[in-house]
């Protein structure tokens, strides 16, 4: 399969049933793009699938459901306003005349979650008041009221306490005896040994092992992984800007079972990447920075000011010098329905576009004049709606809107997300502009190679805990994505 560029190359796999088939691979190894061809999400260029004897080509995700293929994501897909048991029968409930029958229903979702060994669960409560790791079960057992052969569970254990997960593994057991064929994706490589029968390892888009899960081990998994047909290449251009001077220093911050007790410090010019897996606290460790969840303990030291708690707003963060680039550009980085001045001034409108509540449309349209000809946007007039511009464009508007404003420090949460090479290289260039002026960068990114080619150091987060530091001048792309499956915690002092 490819996109812009190749993702999978020639995979050969094979799921018999009754069996729990382990997939692993870093980050951008393909084992999503390869699971939603199973399930019919993607559509793959070539190749070619056999499910009970018969060729299985599933064209959608419906076609992929009535044969029996359920996929559970693990960004849930729940409705949170309805109840347990409206999720759980959402798409065949029991009616009679077209209405329906709520007692019927209450009781199949009792039985179903009483086969899951989550009798406790109230099927008629809201999703909304449950736990994570209880939304994830519901989750599970949503896709088993339906046919299943295969099953296949993208990080099901993520939101799940030991105990939580020790109660899943024993229905998964439960499962494969009655010959379901379960794909099992995890980055938690202590759980393989536990429920898996075989692993394959994805690299690259290729499939670079599989063989049964009692020969090979932890270790062995980890260099399969990491391994790298070529020395780890530094960009030589890179220019540090980087000065003995502390911009930010995060303390014992903990939010809740997402992160724990997280340290470190971010310097002035400094641009401080964040590395590690899907579900390893990265956006919670910038939304925590930024106020957008509250944190349960930890201090924020912002230019030699000490907070003795984190921000519990966005307005608070923003007032002591930080901006944030949130992942969800189109959701919560930009306003699309707006146009061009109006998204690039509203962060900064009441201080330096208003007077006696009115606007100054003028001064807003010649500081936006100004400031469209730096960010390098294509564009055929200010007026315009953003929602016209593309993709790369509307991120360059996002991170633009904090040019006018005082912030120092800015979070980046994977800002070369879904645009193309030419603007990528152009938001570098804006990043290593902004570093320029003595202010400063973290950046959250999947691409390894992206915070090796632009970053001063590295921190890595495993499991909501920091596993690891890298510098520049030392750093290695094996040792950086094992430390992404480590679970040890350190602290950075720059008193140190």
């Amino acid at each position: 399969k490819s996109f812009a560029v190749k993702v999978l190359s020639n995979i050969n796999f094979d799921l018999t049933a009754g069996e729990i088939h382990g997939l692993v691979g870093a980050n951008g190894a393909g084992k999503s793009t390869f699971c939603n061809i199973i399930a019919g999400l993607t559509i793959a260029d070539s190749g070619c699938m056999t499910l009970d004897g018969k060729t299985y080509q599933p064209r959608n995700r419906t076609q992929s459901i009535q044969a029996g293929v359920q996929m559970v994501h693990q960004e849930l897909s729940l409705i949170h306003h309805l109840t347990v048991a409206e999720n759980l029968f959402l798409n065949k409930l029991p009616t009679r005349c077209g209405v329906i029958q709520h007692r019927q229903l209450l009781k199949q979702a009792a039985m179903l979650l009483n086969r899951i060994g989550r009798p406790q669960i109230d099927p008629d409560c809201a999703v909304a008041s449950l736990g994570a790791g209880q939304q994830q079960l519901v989750e599970i057992a949503m896709a088993l009221s339906r046919q299943c052969k295969i099953l296949i569970l993208d990080e099901p254990t993520s939101s799940l306490n030991s105990i939580e997960t020790q109660q899943l593994f024993e229905w998964l057991r439960e499962l494969k005896d009655q010959g379901i064929g379960i794909i099992f994706i995890s980055h938690r490589l202590d759980e393989l040994s536990l429920i898996t029968d075989r692993i394959s390892i994805l690299r690259d888009g290729e499939l670079v092992y599989s063989g049964t899960t009692d020969k090979i081990t932890t270790s062995q998994i980890l260099d399969q992984i990491a391994y790298k047909n070529r020395q780890t290449q530094t960009k030589t251009s890179f220019r540090s800007y980087c000065k003995p001077e502390l911009a930010l220093w995060v303390k014992n911050l903990k939010v809740n079972d997402q992160l724990q007790d997280i340290s470190f410090y971010l310097q002035r010019g400094e641009r401080l990447g964040v590395a590690g897996l899907m579900g390893s606290g990265r956006t919670e460790l910038l939304n925590a920075i930024y106020g957008e969840v509250s944190s349960k303990r930890g201090s924020i030291q912002v230019l030699g000011d000490t907070m003795d708690k984190p921000f519990q707003r966005p307005h608070l963060a923003a007032q002591n010098g930080l901006g944030m680039l949130p992942e969800d550009r189109k959701e919560s980085g930009v306003l699309l329905d707006l146009n061009l001045t109006q998204n690039l001034t509203i962060s900064s409108l009441k201080k330096k576009f208003s007077r006696f509540g009115i606007t100054q449309e003028a001064k807003e349209r010649r500081v936006s004049d100004d400031l469209l000809s730096e960010l390098g946007v294509s564009y055929q007039d200010q007026s315009q709606y953003l929602h016209t511009l593309s993709g790369g464009n509307q991120q360059k508007i996002a991170f633009g809107k904090w040019l006018i404003t005082h912030t120092q420090t800015l979070l980046l949460d994977e800002p070369t997300r879904g645009i193309d090479a030419a603007a990528r290289l152009s938001l570098y260039t804006l990043m290593e502009r902004f570093v320029s002026r003595g202010k400063s960068i973290i950046m959250v990114s999947s691409d390894l190679d992206e915070l090796m080619q632009t970053c001063d150091r590295i921190i890595v987060l495993a499991g909501g805990q920091l596993t690891q530091t890298f510098d520049r001048a030392t750093w290695k792309s094996e040792e950086i994505i094992k430390a992404c499956f480590a679970n040890s915690k350190t602290e950075e002092d720059p008193c140190n």
